[in-house]
């Protein structure tokens, strides 16, 4: 059924036409979200109230309401910002393919501020229940990770994701239990030179496949 004979149907109207964005709100929107990121950096998410957001971005507090939907819808924009600058920051590691302990790069990407508040930021958000934090497709981070692992071991294909999610899985596991379960760095770069042995492993597994 068409879109206008199933509104029809249902006795809906036409879709609203998005309101247009003035300058002024996008300006706005812009130093909201700055200054969110610059709190994040020395306060806990559930400290940033909505006033401090406001004095430290200088509007009012009804922007946040007005642009964002609240507080929450504020710190969805902030989670896209901080995805976009982890994005950004992977692919400017010009060094990546010469490392020669490929767990380094991502130790370094792990110890970002940005990565922190950006786990934060989600972390508080589904604690939340807060809908519509994950956006369309994958997360900024994840294809982050998995586009450098298919630099740095040379992957393609189905197993890339896999080892992605792998290594996440192991780097978020340890930086959140590390101290309880005893695991240290080291660990993590042993992690590393075994997935790379396995990743080794499942490229010949896939030359052998083609080759058939």
């Amino acid at each position: 059924m068409a879109i206008t004979e199933t509104r029809r149907a249902t006795g809906a109207g036409p879709s609203p036409t998005p309101k247009r964005r003035l300058p002024i709100q996008i300006a706005n929107e812009a130093r909201m979200i700055e200054a969110t990121i610059d709190l994040l950096r020395v306060h806990p998410v559930d400290a940033v109230t909505s006033r401090m957001i406001a004095e430290s971005s200088g509007t009012a507090t009804n922007y946040i309401s007005r642009y964002f939907g609240g507080r929450d819808g504020l710190l969805v924009a902030v989670a896209g910002e901080l995805g976009r600058r982890i994005n950004s920051q992977v692919r400017a590691e010009e060094s990546l393919i010469g490392l020669d302990r490929p767990g380094n790069f991502v130790a370094r990407i792990m110890d970002t501020p940005e990565v922190q508040m950006w786990f934060a930021v989600h972390r508080y958000l589904t604690s939340r229940g807060v809908g519509g934090i994950r956006p369309v497709g994958k997360p900024a981070l994840v294809t982050s990770v998995e586009e450098t692992i298919r630099l740095i071991f040379g992957l393609e294909g189905a197993y890339v994701p896999i080892c992605a999610n792998i290594f996440l899985t192991y780097v978020m596991g340890n930086a959140a239990f590390g101290e309880f379960l005893g695991t240290t760095d080291d660990d993590t770069e042993a992690a590393m030179a075994t997935m790379a042995t396995v990743v080794e492993l499942l490229i010949e597994r896939s030359a052998r496949d083609s080759r058939r």
